[in-house]
């Protein structure tokens, strides 16, 4: 086979993945929003008397994946420089990607095939990091939302009466442990192959002035979708102070994280968590579902939509 029509053979199955890509995105977006009442959804959302505050909530989607790039385009920095706009595309291609995979695991690989030099390999350890870090906090968070609801309560307020406190160990645990492990692999690393060094390179050589930024990214991101939860709740017309309505979001998502989803529960799963959490404070489950599939719908499927215009600039092999 001459160099030529290996050249096509590549671009045949790069033009083959990336319309299964597409394919599977649209349907799942198509799917989970038919499925969950979508007659019901416009209904509520044109009786809301404050539209603005969705029209907000939109917005602030394009603050939160904007985040999510500039911490992007630092950790890629010194593997490889791209500009913000390109790491945006990155990002969105990346949701497209990983809207159909359990707890969205393909995530990275919108990213890495959007880059010309650096190595995939030392690439997706980097995008680690930054997953690494706004779990890290998502948790933090969560812990804290939680003591902050046993001291409002007065002791009434038991973890165990939303999910099973197995759960809260886990990810904490998990967070330790892998910390552990590579730590105890970082001081070996000088007995693996050059390969494997230049992959823990990748991660151990990520300096502070790296680090830093990337952790704070983490942290505003955090609040940003945070407060786009409490938008959609105040637009639906849930009167919560402010400060519940902050620790019961910051559960909600504690829960989501730890729970693992598969592809097509992970809407049904998002609901029944937050409904799980606001029925403490007398809020109505359907309309907390409702939220919630709006939530996914903004910061979702919609980057997800605007991702499938930058699916053609993946490059999966060096012909394309």
């Amino acid at each position: 086979m001459n160099v030529t029509s290996g050249n096509r053979n590549y671009k045949v199955t790069s033009l083959f993945i990336k319309a299964v890509i597409l394919i599977f995105s649209f349907f799942y977006i198509f799917e989970k929003i038919s499925s969950s009442g979508i007659t019901s959804v416009l209904t509520i959302l044109l009786d809301s008397s404050d539209l603005k505050l969705l029209f907000l909530t939109f917005f602030l989607m394009f603050l939160n994946w904007g985040i999510e790039a500039f911490k992007w385009k630092i950790l890629i920095s010194d593997l490889e420089q791209i500009s913000f706009g390109r790491a945006l595309k990155a990002v969105f291609a990346g949701v497209t990607v990983s809207i159909f995979m359990p707890n969205r695991i393909g995530e990275f690989a919108g990213r890495i095939f959007f880059l010309d030099k650096a190595d995939k390999v030392e690439a997706t350890l980097k995008n680690f990091i930054g997953s690494f870090f706004q779990l890290a906090v998502t948790v933090l968070m969560g812990m804290i939302s939680i003591i902050c609801a046993v001291k409002i309560s007065e002791g009434y307020f038991r973890v165990s009466d939303i999910f099973n406190p197995v759960y809260l160990i886990i990810a904490p645990v998990f967070l330790l442990t892998l910390f552990l492990v590579l730590f105890f692999l970082n001081r070996k690393r000088h007995r693996f192959n050059e390969r494997i060094q230049s992959c823990f390179n990748a991660i151990f050589n990520t300096g502070f002035k790296e680090i830093m930024p990337v952790l704070v990214l983490s942290l505003l991101r955090y609040f940003v979708f945070l407060f786009q939860f409490y938008l959609v709740l105040m637009a639906f017309g849930i009167d919560l102070e402010f400060y519940i309505a902050v620790i019961l979001i910051a559960l909600t998502f504690l829960i989501s994280s730890v729970i693992p989803t598969f592809a097509f529960t992970e809407v049904l799963t998002r609901g029944a968590v937050a409904s799980s959490v606001f029925q403490f404070v007398g809020q109505n489950s359907a309309v907390i579902i409702t939220a919630s599939l709006v939530v996914w719908i903004i910061n979702l499927a919609v980057p997800a939509i605007i991702g499938s215009a930058f699916i053609s600039k993946l490059k999966f092999f060096k012909a394309d």
